[in-house]
């Protein structure tokens, strides 16, 4: 069983539906993995000097982000999970942590012409496949990540249209 834990900066609370959270990221486990991934992770909501300090400190690039995902271990690749034991059913462990600046994702929200929970919710799928093993270094990986993302937006019953659109316009 998942166990997720969030982490939001006090400033951010009142905009942030910690259920809904947890949700995507349940979501997003399940439809990003070959099967249903049962690894815990940890999500934090922060500002931006925090996660521009991480984005340099971990990744040496001195600019703000929307989102970075820290895997623990790169056993998945594209959802599968290559060191899994078959035999082992319910096989739990630690997948990784997101960070996810919420400064950044209101100015998306706004760039992109769509909601903020619509946002925030595309940004959590996003770190969560990244964890998974996801990327896109290219472009046949960025439309898979791209289509796993609005399948994952469709099933939470969210604007799925207007996610593909924003998510076909950006340069990542």
């Amino acid at each position: 069983m998942n166990k997720i834990f969030v982490e939001v900066y006090k400033e951010f609370k009142p905009d942030i539906d910690i259920i809904k959270v947890k949700e995507c990221i349940k979501a997003s486990l399940d439809l990003g993995s070959d099967f249903s991934c049962n690894d815990s992770v940890s999500i934090s909501v922060v500002d931006r000097q925090k996660i521009k300090n991480l984005n340099e400190e971990f990744l040496n690039d001195n600019h703000l982000t929307d989102v970075l995902s820290f895997p623990y271990s790169s056993n998945w690749n594209l959802g599968i999970n290559k060191k899994v034991d078959l035999q082992v059913k319910d096989q739990d462990s630690y997948l990784g942590d997101i960070f996810i600046c919420f400064e950044k994702i209101k100015t998306q929200a706004d760039d992109y012409n769509i909601d903020l929970n619509l946002e925030l919710n595309i940004i959590i799928a996003h770190g969560v496949l990244h964890l998974l093993g996801f990327d896109h270094f290219d472009k046949l990986e960025e439309e898979k990540m791209i289509k796993k993302t609005i399948k994952i937006i469709k099933h939470l019953k969210l604007d799925h249209i207007k996610a593909k659109l924003s998510l076909e316009t950006r340069n990542e």
